[in-house]
């Protein structure tokens, strides 16, 4: 095939599922969970539950979260339903329950079906009208070395992660630690209605399904968020953007979105402010030199 960069068309990745958790509270997700295919280390404000202002009612559970430390603290009252279709006859006023720290959790034990547990960090972002102030501090993949995507649950295995939260840990005492997991999509931004040899071209690229994600625009797009972000742990591709020919992409340009707004984030890095609905990156790819 020829090698030279296509001069008209472009890729674009979005995140087509968002998920959010503590690095220790990975283990919500199902064990077979192989959906994500990057994650992002983030620093989020410290968040805990006043324990007086706990109140129980008929249909909700209403308490103050206290978000963040020292001169930094703000308060936020919330309402919380803890019911659902599979849990209907679940009366949290009847049974007893416990803060289990540090996973930031009510815990209701006694009932004939388990223990119920109320996430605080999955209530807030549901919950709360103001947007979570969310730092990205390191991207990565979520791939063994082998290729396979790596369950949810075994990131933390994952050296370089850990480096990275031993740093936070004790650069960022004030902060909490927390993974913000994607799955990307991909799609071609154009196409083509032509019999000439960029048509040919075009055709021997699209072999596989353009929505199917494979290990090049996965590298792409981790590519693409670290040159754009710049996460104070990452190295790779923070101050160029030319190795991501090396992928072996053959489109000239990327486009790549997150939509934190589906989770109330408010994305940043010491480098970069994420606006909302923005294309985050769009990269011309065809190199001159």
């Amino acid at each position: 095939m020829n090698t030279k960069y296509m001069p008209d068309y472009g890729l674009q990745t979005w995140a087509y599922h968002l998920s959010m958790s503590y690095p220790f509270d990975l283990d919500y997700l199902s064990p077979d969970d192989r959906r994500y295919n990057i994650y992002v280390a983030t620093l989020i404000p410290k968040l805990n539950i006043d324990e007086d202002s706990v109140q129980f009612f008929e249909n909700y559970i209403r308490f103050d979260v206290i978000v963040g430390t020292g001169e930094h603290t703000s308060r936020e009252t919330l309402d919380i339903s803890i019911f659902s279709d599979d849990m209907p006859e679940f009366d949290h006023r009847k049974f007893e329950f416990e803060y289990e720290k540090p996973r930031k959790a009510m815990v209701f034990t006694g009932w004939k079906k388990g223990p119920v547990e109320l996430n605080l960090l999955h209530v807030y972002l549901t919950e709360s009208k103001y947007y979570l102030d969310t730092e990205i501090v390191y991207i990565g993949q979520a791939f063994r070395e082998n290729g396979e995507r790596l369950p949810a649950e075994e990131l933390m295995s994952d050296p370089m992660l850990q480096k990275v939260e031993e740093a936070i840990l004790r650069e960022y005492p004030e902060k909490d630690l927390a993974l913000l997991l994607l799955e990307f999509k991909s799609q071609l931004l154009e196409e083509i209605d032509s019999e000439d040899e960029d048509l040919v071209q075009l055709q021997e690229l699209t072999k596989n399904p353009p929505l199917e994600l494979n290990n090049q625009i996965v590298d792409a797009t981790e590519a693409a968020l670290i040159n754009y972000f710049k996460p104070e742990y990452n190295a790779k591709f923070n101050n160029e953007f030319s190795n991501v020919k090396d992928c072996g992409l053959h489109y000239r340009s990327i486009t790549v979105q997150v939509h934190p707004d589906i989770m109330g984030l408010k994305l940043f890095s010491k480098e970069k402010t994420y606006l909302s609905n923005e294309h985050i990156v769009f990269y011309n790819l065809d190199s001159k030199s």
